[in-house]
């Protein structure tokens, strides 16, 4: 399979953290220097720790909703960004699963039907953090490797 010169699908998932920040701005610049299209995705647990029938099932319901919340209001924050770089018209996907964020993200590439490449911001908070990879973005890139996938994977510092 040959690369396209230019990414024509770009998948950037966000979290709320500084690392998943500079992956949207990256992204978005991306995005709007090749003219691809732009997704912007975060991911909500539907099994929340600890779950149990009775009291605490209809505890998990609110705290699912809340994260709906949270999630939604990340999605309104990556169009405001991309709005105010000059791109419009990007699409925004809550992914709700009960894997792990890697294996939600991982789910969502292997059912759509291209993406080029996703950028993921890396984690670190010091200097040495910054020589690791964060444990999702790691996990994601062997998943991706491991599904054989046919997507690219931007890890922005």
């Amino acid at each position: 399979m040959t690369a396209p010169a230019w990414p024509s699908s770009i998948l950037v998932a966000v979290d709320g953290s500084d690392s998943a920040r500079r992956g949207l701005l990256h992204a978005v610049d991306l995005a709007r220097g090749s003219g691809s299209k732009l997704t912007v995705v975060t991911a909500i647990p539907t099994q929340l720790f600890g779950y149990r029938a009775g009291y605490f099932s209809f505890v998990d319901r609110h705290a699912r909703d809340e994260l709906r919340k949270v999630a939604q209001s990340l999605l309104d924050d990556a169009i405001a960004v991309a709005r105010d770089a000059g791109l419009e018209g990007i699409e925004t996907t809550a992914i709700e699963g009960q894997g792990d964020v890697f294996e939600q993200i991982a789910d969502h590439l292997q059912q759509r039907a291209q993406t080029d490449i996703v950028v993921l911001g890396s984690f670190g908070h010091s200097v040495g953090d910054r020589l690791i990879l964060g444990s999702t973005t790691q996990r994601l890139i062997l998943e991706v490797a491991r599904r054989g996938l046919q997507t690219a994977i931007l890890v922005v510092p």
